[in-house]
């Protein structure tokens, strides 16, 4: 029976994405085998990725759109693939996005969706260059693609064009008054500008428009505590809290937040956990340890800035404040030696 074949193939993807190590290529292979040799429908499998999706088991749906692009051909080929890569993306998976939209574009080099999603995956391996080129190729081809516009103008500014990154903000605006993306983009671009009354604007009309977008209530928290208002900063913080739990970024911020003004509990529960979602963020460590030493954990603070020192041996802040560490408890020599590796390295710096 159908129903028979199908929970067997869904215990088996499951039992294999599961596994440590899991090979996602050697899982597609068994997919596109099993789906063949006990005649699964195009409905069964696009309903079984559908559900993966809406259960949040994303490298589950990965393998089944990707061996749904194999086994069908035409429109539904390329819908799977576009799906797979969107997935892949979402994992964290960049080389298999790109394997995804380069095959796509190979078949039609015109899909402004994938030349958009493509652009964005580059954009985050840090192939700048390149996702220019995938951008302005889809914007040749519709010039008013909102999408486009506003992932292209994240790039520019994080390349410093910020004239450039405005423009295709206020176009993306023009095209999508109620665009999210785009309030909150071009806000981060105000922010940064010092210009805070029209980055509120856009943050809270994102906010309006999404009440519980990430960025929006993330960066406008951040502007908030710029502006000395700390207890609405913090309803912000914890908004983007929920709604993304494990982003490390708000968990740090909203740290910093607590511990500044004394909230030290709360403070340390949420550096643990923004270390926890980033054990390499040696800022974090640092901080951390400042203010673990500042209230006696000395040797919770002496560990953590091992940490950081192991990340980074050069880093001044931890070495500077470990230094600090070691002469409060007494160990003068050791701290007068890290006084001046620090001083080393930050003349090594100019």
């Amino acid at each position: 029976m159908e129903i028979d074949a199908v929970d067997k193939l869904v215990f088996h993807v499951i039992e294999e994405v599961a596994a440590a190590n899991s090979d996602l290529d050697k899982v597609i292979e068994f997919v596109i085998f099993f789906s063949t040799e006990h005649a699964l429908s195009q409905e069964i499998l696009l309903k079984l990725s559908s559900i993966f999706g809406k259960d949040s088991m994303y490298r589950e749906k990965y393998v089944i759109s990707r061996a749904c692009a194999s086994l069908f051909s035409g429109k539904a080929r390329e819908d799977t693939l576009m799906e797979a890569g969107k997935t892949a993306f979402l994992l964290g998976l960049d080389e298999l996005a790109v394997r995804e939209f380069k095959e796509i574009l190979k078949e039609d080099p015109e899909n402004i969706e994938v030349l958009c999603a493509y652009g964005t995956v580059l954009a985050r391996k840090e192939e700048t260059d390149a996702a220019r080129v995938q951008y302005e190729k889809a914007l040749e081809l519709n010039p008013f693609h909102v999408e486009t516009l506003c992932s292209y103008g994240c790039l520019l500014y994080r390349l410093k064009k910020t004239d450039e990154a405005e423009e295709m903000y206020s176009r993306a605006l023009l095209l999508d008054r109620e665009n999210v993306s785009a309030h909150c983009g071009y806000g981060i671009l105000l922010s940064k500008r010092g210009e805070i009354t029209e980055a509120s604007y856009h943050y809270t009309r994102a906010l309006e428009l999404e009440p519980g977008h990430v960025e929006s209530n993330f960066r406008y928290a951040r502007l908030l505590e710029e502006k000395g208002e700390p207890l609405d900063a913090e309803k912000h913080y914890i908004v983007a809290l929920k709604a993304d739990p494990e982003n490390p970024r708000p968990h740090l911020f909203y740290a910093r937040l607590l511990a500044e003004h004394g909230f030290i509990h709360g403070a340390r529960v949420h550096f643990r956990y923004a270390l926890k979602l980033n054990p390499e963020d040696v800022e974090a460590h640092c901080e951390y340890a400042r203010l673990l030493a500042r209230f006696g954990h000395r040797h919770e603070a002496e560990v953590q800035y091992k940490k950081a020192l192991e990340l980074d041996p050069g880093h001044f802040g931890t070495l500077h404040g470990y230094a600090d560490l070691l002469k409060e408890k007494g160990q003068y020599a050791d701290a007068e030696e890290i006084y001046r590796q620090a001083e080393l390295f930050k003349r090594s710096a100019w």
